[in-house]
This record gives structure tokens, C-alpha cells and sequence, in this order.
């Protein structure tokens, strides 16, 4: 296998990205198609992908090819003929791959199969014969997606023909069990959500819905933002209306609510700010706002534990008042709230500072963040100096890779090791907003965006200590594909993120040992001591051109409550569970129900697409 550590820098619409090739399965090498072989499509029909389709009458593009389109999509069709040779490699017997890229995202259609999806950003690969035969013709083809946002100027990007290596194609991966090996309680870093504004709705339907998932912590901003008003008179009126029904809803979901104080009432405006973002002109009158709403909450049996001070304050969410610093006033507002909430509930925890893009400034390396260390590092030593409280930490994290929130969680560490006592009093770390991207992305909607969630949890959240993920967010408001962020369509009905957060929620509650992961197939097992039931959770995710995965799972040790007793597999992937592809199987699907064996040990074999996620239930 040649060395695949180079970096390569693409188009990638909007958004350019360094993509470093190092440790990854390489390929071999690779050539563009030829223009003539390409033909092209500005309209939209699912007859395209199949092989017979007719495209003889479609314009004949090249790689390179640009157009307009809206919030529609488009189809790319060749017939690849696989040559003898790749600059002077022999195909014969090889893997023989298809590198694609094109506009906002796309399916990829291989002899009228759906391979796999990609995005502008996570480029696909349509596998085009495991052993290749020279001469053998392959039909592609691509749906390419639109702009999710308007109309715009989209581009075909990429188009190479690879040598694959035979064992990320060919052999399988060999992955082990061992039942008796635990490794102690297994963490639940994924059992988070989050809601920004409203809710779409606050019925027992969606209530229940979200309770599925066995969620442990549901994080919510915008809650004080109508609790005051004056009246006729001038006079502060209280109005708990709006943030009864947000508690109550939460403890419905079964979760422990996470209350963002925030955005600021009217009356205490510092300035006036129609998004709600402004300092409060009187700290004393937000305080007493916050000691009321902890102390409604412990009168109506509605005891919250987490209040975390305001939204995004480093990324100007917050203006602060005449002749107040940024900070400054994020400071003085922290303080007030700790004061207020402490009041009520002196066991309540207090934190922050819900840091857009975690704890650095802006850099060329990090151009996304904004004064992060300015208000990570702030917040800490302020409590240092002050006394104040700093109960758990909070940032916000979209669309990076683990490795990304991995440094978030080293670096905060770092600065909280400057100041023992109050790295003494944080319990907890959370990323109160998580999800694929803080813009409408299609892969929000289908597997892409919920793979890409999973291998957060597993390559990041987990080994690095985060203690909680909230996913942003619960609900879309409606029933249409747009790229939105919620885990729910307007019906209740669930996008394949959701459904992989199902998958985590049937995780039996102790890790066992799983060896045998590699870069692109990872997971997590775990069994029930008590009862014997043991689970197997497996993620084939990568971020540039992934392909489908052979996996021969072995499961050793099993305990006697589970021989001659029962395996059910789920699946979430490109058709499977997935209202994406098809509207009337949104819901987990149970793929496999096979009887286990009289014995100790059961291997199974599988082939997992590009983007899939799937789990092992083994029950007495």
C-alpha cells in the first residue's frame, strides 16, 4: 500500500477545508474521466439511477461544470469501462472505486443501487467492483443536491478513478467480544438535547417521543425572555406562562432540565435590542428574576439542578450595557445570576460560559471561534478571584471532527489546572448545542449527518471525558426536508439522527471489552450483569470517501442466561430507518432475528454501507 500521509485542498462550495489524508486507507492512483464520458440533468426523477435510463439526449458535461440551481436537484450519469491499467497498475482482481463530489451533497447510484450519500464537505465513493474484470462497464449515477437555502451556483468538483486497497474491500474486519472482560459503567455522553427559541409544540406526543431516547440532560434557552413586563403603570409584572410549560414539558421527556438563563425581558433592557440580547440596565432586577424562577421551580415541585448564565455571549450575543466591557458585563451578569439562583436553591449548580466554538480566540488555524479563551479562561479566573460558583462547563460545537472537540476539552482542562479550587468545584462538562452543522445542511436530514454524530460520540465525547452532548435540536416545526436541525419532523416523525439515538439509548449499562476497530469501523458492547443482556453497537463512518465494510463480529463468553435465547439486529443507514429514503419507514427497523446457539461463542458476518450504524440485541 502506498503512503497515503499527504494533505489534499479541494472546492468544496462555500466552505474550503485542509483535509489531511494521514493514517486513513489510501488509494491508489487515480485519474479524472474523461469529459465525453459525463452527462448531465437539471431535473429531478429516481428512474435516472437505473441503468436502462436513457441519457442519450442530456447534455454532455465535464468535471469542472457549473451551474444554477435551487433547493432542487440535479443528475450526473456515465458508464464506467474499467481499464487493464491505472498508470501502470494492474486492475485485475482489484477494488476498483469512483472519487465524487458535486454541489450541495448528492446519492450515489451504482448499476441503479444506492451506494451511499456525501455532502460538499464529506465527498462520496461509488465502489465499482470489489475484483475487478478489465473491460467491465459500471453505470453511475448521481443526484446531486441543490442549495438547502436559495438558489446559488453549484459545481461538479470531483470525479477519479481509484485502485482501492483489498483490505478495506475485500477481507473483512475481524472484531472480538469478550462478555467477562468489563471495563466498568459505560458512559452516556449522547443522552443530551437542546432547544433554541420555542418549542414546535409542548403536546404528551412529542413529550413521549423524545422520552424514548432515555434522555439525561434537555437544555433550553430562552426562557426568562417573557417572564417580565411592565404593565400600564410601569410596574415589573411577573409572567411565568411561557416558562411553566418549557419545565414541564422537559420533566415530561423524563430529562434533567438544563435552563439557559436567557435572552434579557424588555423591561431590563441596557440597551434596546429586538433579538433580546441586550445587558440588563439593573444586575440587582436580574438577579431577583433568577431567584424567582429557581424558587418557582422548587414551590411547584420542578426542582432544577442546572442553570447555565445566557447563550453565546463570546460571539456577541450579548451587548453589554453603556460603558461596559464585553466581558465585563458577561461577568457581572454571571455573578448575578449565581447570587439569585443560590438564593433559592443553595444545591443548585451554577455554569458556563456556553462559549460558541469552545475556548480559543480566533486564529488562522481557528477562524470559526470568537474570544473563546477570553471568555473560558475569564469566567474561571473570575471565580477564582471572586468565590463565585462554577458548578459545570458549558460550550457549543458543530460540524468538526473528534479530534476538534477532543483539543476543546484538553484545553479547558488546561486553563481550569491554573485554578485548583475551582477546578475543585466543576462536576460536569457539557456541549450544550451539538449537532452536524450550525447552518441548514442536507445531511441533517438524512444518515450522513447522524453517522457524523456517532463518531462524535465514540471518537470524541467518550475517550476524551465530555460528559454530555445536548443535540440541537428536538424538533422541526414542520414536515419538510430542508436541512433544518431537529431530530423530530413536525409529525413526529424521526430523521435517522434520531433513530441512531435510539441505538445508544438500548446500550446495556456496562462496557465490555470490543477489540479490532480500526479508522473507519468503530463501536462500543456492553452487557446487563444482571440480566446477561448484552449489546454490540457498531458505526461504519468516514469522513472523505467512505465505502462499504465487511465485519465478522465474534462474540465470546457468552453468559448461560443468554445460549439458546434470542439476537435482534437494528440498522440505520442509507435505506434502512431512514424517512430520508423513503417516508413510511422512519421508525428503527429490526433488520435480523436470528436464536443463539447452545453455546458460549457466536460469530456473525455482515456488510455495513458507507454511513451505517447498526446493533446487536442478545436477550435470555
Amino acid at each position: 500500500m502506498q503512503d497515503a500521509s499527504l494533505s489534499i485542498r479541494v472546492f468544496l462550495g462555500p466552505r474550503m477545508k485542509t483535509w489531511s489524508l494521514m493514517g486513513l486507507w489510501a488509494v491508489f492512483a487515480a485519474g479524472p474521466l474523461l469529459a465525453s464520458e459525463w452527462r448531465f440533468c437539471p431535473s429531478d426523477n429516481l428512474h435516472f439511477a437505473r441503468p436502462e435510463a436513457d441519457d442519450s439526449g442530456w447534455e454532455r458535461v465535464a468535471v469542472g461544470h457549473r451551474w444554477r440551481m435551487g433547493q432542487t436537484w440535479a443528475w450526473l450519469r456515465t458508464k464506467v469501462k474499467i481499464p487493464p491499467k491505472i498508470n501502470g497498475h494492474p486492475t485485475a482482481g482489484e477494488p476498483m472505486g469512483l472519487l465524487i463530489s458535486a454541489g450541495e451533497g448528492g446519492e450515489i447510484y451504482v448499476d441503479g443501487e444506492l451506494q451511499a450519500r456525501y455532502d460538499n464537505d464529506h465527498p462520496g465513493l461509488a465502489l465499482l467492483a470489489e475484483r475487478a474484470v478489465p473491460g467491465q462497464e459500471v453505470t453511475v449515477a448521481v443526484r446531486v443536491f441543490g442549495p438547502v437555502s436559495g438558489e446559488g451556483e453549484v459545481r461538479f468538483n470531483q470525479a477519479d478513478l481509484v485502485r482501492l486497497d483489498r483490505r478495506r474491500v475485500q477481507e473483512p474486519l475481524l472484531l472480538r467480544v469478550d462478555v467477562a472482560q468489563g471495563l466498568g459503567p459505560l458512559p452516556r455522553p449522547w443522552a443530551g438535547i437542546s432547544q433554541g427559541g420555542t418549542m414546535a409544540d409542548y403536546q404528551p406526543a412529542t413529550a413521549a417521543k423524545l422520552r424514548a431516547l432515555r434522555p439525561r440532560w434537555f437544555r433550553m434557552d430562552n426562557v426568562l425572555t417573557f417572564a417580565l413586563r411592565q404593565d400600564e403603570r410601569g410596574n415589573l409584572v411577573y409572567d411565568w406562562t411561557d416558562f411553566d410549560r418549557r419545565v414541564d414539558f422537559i420533566f415530561a421527556t423524563g430529562a434533567e432540565p438544563v435552563l439557559c438563563l436567557s435572552y434579557m425581558p424588555i423591561p431590563l433592557d441596557a440597551v434596546p435590542d429586538p433579538d433580546r440580547h441586550s445587558a440588563p440596565k439593573d444586575y440587582a432586577a436580574w438577579e431577583e428574576l433568577c431567584y424567582r424562577a429557581a424558587r418557582r421551580c422548587r414551590e411547584r415541585g420542578r426542582r432544577v439542578k442546572y442553570w447555565e448564565v445566557w447563550n453565546e455571549a463570546n460571539a456577541g450575543w450579548l451587548k453589554p450595557g453603556p460603558g461596559e466591557g464585553h466581558l465585563e458585563a458577561y461577568l457581572k451578569l454571571y455573578e448575578a445570576s449565581a447570587r439569585g439562583v443560590k438564593r433559592a436553591d443553595p444545591e443548585a449548580w451554577i455554569g458556563g460560559p456556553g462559549n460558541a466554538s469552545g475556548p480559543w480566540e480566533r486564529s488562522p488555524e481557528r477562524a470559526y471561534c470568537v474570544k473563546g479563551e477570553t471568555f473560558m479562561r475569564g469566567l474561571i479566573r473570575h471565580c477564582a478571584e471572586t468565590g463565585t460558583p462554577l458548578d459545570f462547563i458549558t460550550w457549543h460545537e458543530y460540524f468538526h471532527p473528534p479530534e476538534v472537540f477532543r483539543d476543546e476539552m484538553e484545553q479547558t482542562r488546561e486553563y481550569l489546572a491554573e485554578y485548583p479550587k475551582v477546578q475543585a468545584q466543576v462536576k460536569e462538562f457539557l456541549v450544550t448545542e451539538w449537532n452536524f452543522a450550525w447552518w441548514h445542511d442536507w445531511a441533517q436530514d438524512h444518515e450522513l449527518g447522524a453517522a457524523w454524530a456517532a463518531n462524535c460520540v465514540l471518537r470524541a465525547a467518550i475517550p476524551a471525558g465530555i460528559d454530555g452532548l445536548c443535540f440541537f435540536y428536538a424538533k422541526d416545526g414542520d414536515r419538510n426536508f430542508r436541512g433544518s436541525w431537529g431530530m423530530l419532523l413536525g409529525d413526529n416523525r424521526p430523521k435517522p439522527a434520531y433513530n441512531a439515538q435510539r441505538l445508544f439509548a438500548l446500550l446495556a449499562p456496562e462496557r465490555v471489552a470490543l477489540e479490532g476497530q480500526d479508522g473507519e469501523v468503530t463501536g462500543l458492547a456492553s452487557t446487563d450483569p444482571a440480566t446477561g443482556r448484552t449489546t454490540v453497537l457498531l458505526l461504519n463512518y468516514r469522513d472523505r470517501y467512505p465505502v462499504r465494510r465487511k465485519v465478522r463480529l465474534t462474540v465470546q463468553n457468552l453468559p448461560p442466561t443468554l445460549r439458546g435465547g434470542q439476537m435482534r439486529r437494528y440498522l440505520v443507514d442509507a435505506t434502512h430507518s431512514n424517512v430520508f429514503s423513503d417516508w413510511n419507514r422512519a421508525e428503527l427497523e429490526v433488520v435480523e432475528t436470528k436464536a443463539l446457539p447452545a453455546a458460549e461463542e457466536v460469530t456473525w458476518e455482515i456488510a455495513l454501507r458507507p454511513n451505517a450504524l447498526t446493533l446487536w440485541e442478545l436477550e435470555g
